[in-house]
């Protein structure tokens, strides 16, 4: 049987520099990169259950809920929309409650700077924004949140876009659509800036809600493979409607069993050709998603037996890259290194999220 070797590495080590700038690679992203802008994923389900049940949990009390009961979040999601269907409830009311959990921190932010409106209709299409509407939006971001590794990652996603070394697609398992606005938004900017005008570049990146929504001419795709919530626009534009699939979230259990029992949904056709065609390098994920690792081991499972088919190697460096924070404790390091082989999955390492940008620059010899 053939080795997978792990190799973990410090993402910011030279030696590494341009690991992924010859070769086809995709970028998968998770919960993590939205932290410190929308909730976690566990303060989000506290919402949602407080909302759902009239309950009034406070961290340490949803804490406590989570570990008596050890079901995982995702079972409790199920439970309030389950709740809400007893009580009669339509069918959209757990989407709003979701939406509201997701972005009510964000906007309150932006309402302290009278950016509330512009906020909305951004997270929508920044392109019905007017010029000092993005340039404040910009600043604020800036401002507010200029260390996160949000910001920092559409930074460097723009920057490996323009030196044509960015990913075939991104792969966005987030149900917010921050990643994609606040691209298109510096983007806008930075367009402006160069030609001494302002005029709207052409699409970098293109939002894909659907599998019915193709796949653009030239523009990276943003799969949102769970679906997306975009909050209400301002109404300030007649014709503009909310622009999200939450048809097609996955959040509860039953969306998770779901997806396990199907053999063709989007969500894994897509991940898998992916995860075949190109290399992944995925970041703002625990990795603890069963299905992802599913897929993961499943593509690992092909890719050994074309190369075997091919090679007589008899080891084999694990094609995608995780970028994880890096455990003080080196016992801890080499369980997580080594638990990632049947998967396909080699470790990159930071010290900090504020690293990010700094890799992507590495291995991508921006």
């Amino acid at each position: 049987m053939s080795l997978v070797k792990h190799k973990a590495f410090d993402g910011l080590d030279v030696r590494y520099r341009g690991n992924l700038s010859t070769s086809a690679w995709s970028l998968c992203v998770g919960a993590g990169v939205s932290f410190g802008l929308v909730p976690t994923w566990q303060e989000l389900t506290r919402r949602v259950v407080n909302e759902a049940f009239e309950a009034t949990y406070d961290e340490p009390g949803f804490e406590a809920l989570v570990k008596s009961t050890r079901w995982s979040l995702d079972a409790l999601l199920q439970g309030a929309a389950n709740n809400l269907a007893l009580s009669g409830k339509a069918a959209d009311v757990f989407g709003n409650i979701l939406e509201v959990g997701l972005y009510s921190d964000l906007l309150v932010q932006a309402d302290s700077e009278g950016l509330k409106q512009c906020l909305c209709d951004a997270l929508n299409n920044p392109r019905w924004l007017r010029k000092d509407e993005i340039l404040h939006l910009t600043d604020f971001f800036e401002k507010a949140h200029g260390g996160s590794t949000l910001v920092n990652l559409s930074r460097s996603l723009a920057e490996a876009k323009e030196a044509r070394k960015g990913p075939q697609a991104i792969i966005n398992f987030n149900a917010d659509t921050l990643l994609f606005a606040l691209l298109d938004l510096f983007l806008i900017r930075a367009h402006a800036g160069r030609i001494g005008k302002w005029e709207h570049p052409s699409f970098s990146f293109v939002r894909t809600l659907r599998g019915i929504d193709g796949l653009p001419s030239d523009a990276t795709p943003i799969f949102h493979c769970h679906g997306a919530v975009a909050p209400s626009p301002s109404g300030r534009l007649k014709k503009a409607k909310r622009r999200d699939s939450r048809e097609h979230l996955v959040f509860t259990e039953a969306d998770y069993l779901s997806i396990a029992g199907n053999v063709a949904t989007w969500a894994q056709s897509l991940f898998l050709f992916h995860a075949q065609s190109s290399r992944l390098l995925i970041v703002g994920h625990s990795l603890s998603d069963p299905n992802i690792r599913k897929w993961l081991a499943w593509s690992l499972s092909s890719s050994i037996e074309e190369m075997t088919a091919v090679s007589s190697a008899k080891e084999f460096t694990a094609r995608h890259i995780w970028v994880a924070r890096r455990p003080k404790d080196a016992a801890h390091r080499h369980i997580q290194e080594v638990s990632l082989l049947h998967l396909g999955v080699r470790v990159c390492w930071v010290d900090d999220w504020g690293q990010i940008g700094g890799v992507f620059e590495n291995l991508l010899a921006l």
